[in-house]
């Protein structure tokens, strides 16, 4: 029996002080580091160390001051079918959220948090102020009551003396899915090792531009010395670098996957979706059935050696908060993912319906903009090097690959009540949602497409949107149609 209160306006847990603390410490580096670089290398500065302890020690006061006061003024609680948060003692704020408006209610650990046995609450909603609804610090009773209060959808009063008052009863919950090591070992592998390596350089060179506006000279003269190594290095030397560049990108996807999804679990309860996994930072994220707008699926081609398929739940989402609003699994089977669809989509009758493809003239205008438009617009730079010559068939071969590629996989089933949109090149993607949560839809036909009788949907629910392109334009009006029909009558509620 979970006793918590909800109703009584309650503060983070004691221990809180120390995560707040932490946290302080750690702003406060993130603003000022390259402050702080550049007195740590003034030698005259650390000379005085009667100066240094003194400013250590009014910016330790100002701090410890800063930690007792925001945990003061830090309190939350639920009255009247609204979630309400207060903190702030210099510039005051008030959340106040509507209970049915809350997409889920996810926690997170880090190694802190474990230790001290408290965690991060977020709250997600459809608005633009769930970044701002998170709990440093709270104790895990107080979590699993108010899940429990988001996944029964109750608004009545939450008093610890109600008859209904349960802990989070998660005896009731079925495991659809769990991650071995060996499982996230072969996830790690099928993963997009170029865009891994694209991230670490992004970083790396994002940290050498700070330090240039500090030590402009020596970084000067570093990447100078850097682009003569290169093009004075041998064609062996510069394979090598490749390698190692693939071999690092290889290692950061792997570390990568085992520290995000370690032990990772999907279960499922009458009401809800449950997803935890995390080696450091531990999360747990409850998903009300309802509150799904959509799934997204996909499989590659090494994916598909070892039949492993990833998953993503869209939520609903303000423009601002869309990335916190996506729930991800990084590998399933197939068995699971039919498990899933049934669950949130019902028995699968989509298959019963016909594909219909994207028209060949989609294929031309994409081969038009990924190939001819830039051969044609660098042409006049190149044309007088025998390699442009080689060069551009190469690409214009390859383009029209990949836009067969593209045309094959840019397909749509649709019937009375849900449409599964296809996608993809190399890559194989899905989509699917129920026609009722469709909030608009959009009939866009350029000039190009009226010539030829052709014209492309966009659809738009709470968590985005997703397109068919290129369509007989006949086909095009009639879903248009009836999707608005659909859209204006339906009495479901789309959250």
């Amino acid at each position: 029996m979970n006793n918590v209160d909800l109703s009584k306006p309650t503060r983070q847990s004691v221990k809180g002080l120390l995560i707040i603390f932490i946290q302080s410490i750690r702003q406060g580096i993130r603003m000022f580091w390259a402050l702080i670089a550049v007195v740590v290398l003034q030698k005259n500065i650390l000379d005085n160390k009667y100066l240094i302890g003194i400013v250590l020690l009014i910016i330790l006061a100002l701090l410890i001051v800063h930690t007792i006061l925001y945990y003061l003024n830090f309190y939350f609680y639920v009255e009247g079918g609204e979630f309400i948060l207060k903190k702030g003692y210099l510039h005051k704020k008030i959340l106040t959220i509507p209970i049915e408006r809350i997409q889920s209610v996810n926690t997170k650990q880090n190694l802190l948090q474990q230790f001290l046995d408290v965690l991060t609450l977020e709250i997600d909603t459809a608005g633009t102020v769930a970044k701002e609804l998170k709990i440093h610090a709270l104790e895990k009773q107080y979590a699993d009551r108010l899940n429990e209060l988001l996944s029964k959808g109750k608004t009545e009063n939450f008093s610890k003396d109600s008859e209904e008052t349960e802990e989070f009863s998660k005896k009731n919950e079925q495991q659809v899915m769990a991650l071995s090591p060996s499982d996230l070992f072969k996830i790690g592998i099928s993963q997009n090792h170029i865009r891994a390596g694209l991230i670490i350089i992004a970083f790396g060179m994002q940290i050498f531009n700070q330090i240039q506006d500090l030590f402009r000279e020596k970084a000067d003269e570093y990447s100078g010395e850097f682009v003569n190594f290169l093009s004075g290095s041998s064609l062996v030397l510069i394979i090598f670098l490749i390698i190692f560049f693939l071999l690092v990108s290889i290692l950061f996807s792997l570390f990568r996957t085992m520290f995000k999804y370690f032990d990772f679990k999907l279960l499922k309860s009458e009401q809800a979706l449950r997803v935890q996994s995390g080696l450091i930072n531990k999360r747990n994220v409850l998903m009300p059935y309802n509150k799904i707008q959509e799934l997204n699926w996909e499989t590659g081609p090494i994916k598909q050696i070892f039949g492993i398929y990833s998953l993503v739940f869209k939520q609903a989402v303000s423009g601002q908060n869309r990335r916190n609003q996506l729930v991800d699994a990084p590998g399933c089977l197939e068995n699971h993912l039919e498990l899933l669809k049934t669950d949130l989509f019902g028995e699968e009758i989509l298959n019963k319906s016909p594909r219909i493809f994207s028209d060949k003239y989609y294929l031309r205008r994409l081969w038009l903009i990924y190939g001819w438009l830039p051969s044609l617009a660098l042409t006049p730079f190149f044309y007088a090097e025998w390699i442009f010559w080689v060069a551009a068939p190469v690409w214009l071969i390859l383009t029209a690959i990949y836009a067969i590629l593209i045309l094959r996989k840019r397909y749509f089933r649709i019937n009375n009540n849900q449409v599964r949109i296809s996608k993809g090149a190399i890559v194989h993607k899905w989509k699917q949602m129920e026609l009722y949560k469709i909030q608009s839809v959009k009939f866009r036909q350029t000039i190009f497409q009226k010539r030829r009788a052709l014209a492309s949907l966009q659809l738009t629910n709470a968590a985005g949107s997703m397109t068919i392109p290129y369509i007989n334009e006949l086909v095009a009006k009639k879903i248009y149609d009836y999707l608005l029909f659909h859209a204006e009558t339906s009495e479901k509620s789309w959250m």
